[in-house]
């Protein structure tokens, strides 16, 4: 189940509390006052550092969540699946594509079945710089996680915030998560992962 696959205007229109009704999740896979932490890690690629330094921002504002923060270099299927909530992102290179040491761990996603887990998306990009193909790596990682069943946290981020031509990320003119461009609009960056970090916090139901 994807949380995306709804129709994205009318999902993205929800509150998160509407989102987990529509969703219905089992009770057992909510997080309450009382019942287990969820356990989230944080994988990233990384070719400059630059997508590091966002990923470590992220965990700051997840502390509750957040059990490991890593590249995703040498990640073990294991890894994968001993977490409840996946936090997958990187930069986009080339022609809509991620960075090297994605390339292993693509292959992992391939073989996993991550029904009942919950995934959310972010991507760095150049929106001047790489205006046609604007954050699309995050597609990759949105089509395999989807494939695999994963619920993806929606995301409330409009195309009207960037000024670029072309996108593989997009649905319904909204991102499919978090982006970023440190390259031209790095005075944003903080308020964008605080906001959608409240989003992530609120939707998975963890305890702010």
């Amino acid at each position: 189940m994807v949380l995306l696959c709804l129709n994205q205007g009318q999902f993205a229109s929800l509150n998160c509390s509407q989102q987990r009704a529509v969703l219905a999740l089992p009770p057992e896979e909510k997080l309450k006052h009382g019942d287990k932490r969820m356990i989230g890690k944080l994988f990233y690629g990384t070719q400059t550092g630059t997508t590091e330094d966002v990923a470590r921002r992220i965990g700051e504002n997840l502390p509750e969540l957040i059990v490991e923060c890593r590249n995703i270099y040498g990640v073990k299927k294991e890894e994968f699946v001993g977490a409840d909530l996946l936090i997958l992102g990187g930069s986009t290179w080339g022609d809509g594509e991620l960075t090297d040491d994605w390339q292993d761990s693509l292959l992992i996603l391939d073989t996993l079945d991550l029904t009942g887990k919950t995934v959310a998306l972010f991507g760095l990009g150049d929106q001047v710089g790489y205006c046609y193909n604007f954050v699309s790596a995050m597609k990759l990682l949105y089509d395999k996680v989807r494939e695999r069943g994963a619920r993806i946290i929606a995301c409330d981020i409009s195309a009207d915030e960037f000024d670029f031509e072309h996108s593989e990320s997009l649905i319904e003119g909204k991102f499919i998560g978090l982006v970023l461009d440190e390259v031209n609009q790095p005075h944003k960056t903080d308020e964008r992962i605080r906001q959608w970090s409240r989003k992530v916090r609120e939707c998975v139901g963890a305890i702010a």
